[in-house]
């Protein structure tokens, strides 16, 4: 698999169109994802995060465009073959297997490194052994990584929610991925939990590409080091953030909401307008 250098995105969206019946969800949308940074993307309700994000992941096929990843094209790749590729992505539904420890939970999401085979996993062969061996210590690694070794045996379902977010978390990364799809990660998180979470993402970003899909502002200004501004499905801005939160187009996307005139590293606020767009 090639790799990117320092000046080729991981991942670039080119002129991508998605159409549901009669309903254009995104319409020409480009962007790029650098490597070992942060990029953010916004937008008012209904502006076609989720659909932007579900294309990333090969959830959706476009209408028209081309999905690059790592500079091959990926066009119409499924979800799988992504993984494979070396794309993760954690999803607002958690899909954890409760009943199951945090490190099982973690075995169970590395197919990918699960080089060995059925048979010889079957028949214990010493290959599989040395297979199971290595994924456990890279699991137990990541766990360490993101503060929650310590719940290793502990059954997911015992964790409070925030520390099952970061098993979800966790078993995206234990993939290695290249680029790490994370979509609203902080919802349902206090302030203080918000601000663990972005410590996590910087730590993250210095050795993988991610691409934040949140409504948490804060957040947001805190840990991308560029934006993608969506409205009614076109991207109506981009760029550092300090320079986006004073883009015309940007506050009146946000209709009745404010953008504070304030640091980014006080963590400005934006507050959706209440349109009804779903």
């Amino acid at each position: 698999m090639s790799s990117s250098t320092d000046h080729e995105p991981v991942l670039a969206m080119a002129d991508v169109v998605v159409r549901f019946g009669g309903v254009v969800a995104l319409d020409g949308v480009s962007l790029e994802v650098r490597p070992r940074e942060v990029l953010g993307v916004i937008g008012p309700n209904g502006a076609g995060k989720t659909t932007l994000f579900n294309v990333a992941c090969g959830f959706v096929r476009p209408a028209e465009g081309r999905l690059i990843f790592d500079g091959k094209d990926v066009t119409g790749w499924r979800p799988d073959d992504l993984v494979g590729h070396g794309v993760a992505r954690t999803l607002q539904g958690l899909g954890l297997f409760d009943r199951l420890s945090v490190l099982d939970n973690l075995l169970l999401g590395a197919d990918r490194h699960a080089r060995s085979g059925f048979v010889s996993s079957l028949l214990a062969l010493p290959r599989a052994s040395r297979d199971e061996a290595a994924l456990r210590e890279r699991a137990m690694g990541v766990l360490a990584r993101l503060g929650i070794a310590e719940r290793a045996g502990i059954p997911v379902g015992a964790l409070p929610y925030p520390l099952r977010k970061r098993v979800s978390l966790a078993r995206a990364l234990v993939a290695e991925p290249r680029l790490l799809l994370l979509d609203e990660p902080a919802s349902g998180l206090s302030e203080g939990e918000m601000a663990e979470l972005g410590d996590i993402i910087v730590d993250l970003a210095q050795d993988i590409s991610v691409m934040l899909v949140e409504h948490h502002m804060d957040l947001v200004m805190r840990v991308c080091q560029r934006l993608t501004v969506l409205d009614f499905g076109r991207v109506i801005a981009e760029g550092p953030p300090e320079v986006v939160r004073e883009d015309p187009a940007v506050l009146d996307a946000y209709l009745g909401g404010v953008i504070e005139d304030t640091d980014v590293r006080t963590a400005p606020t934006v507050s959706a307008r209440g349109d009804g767009r779903a």
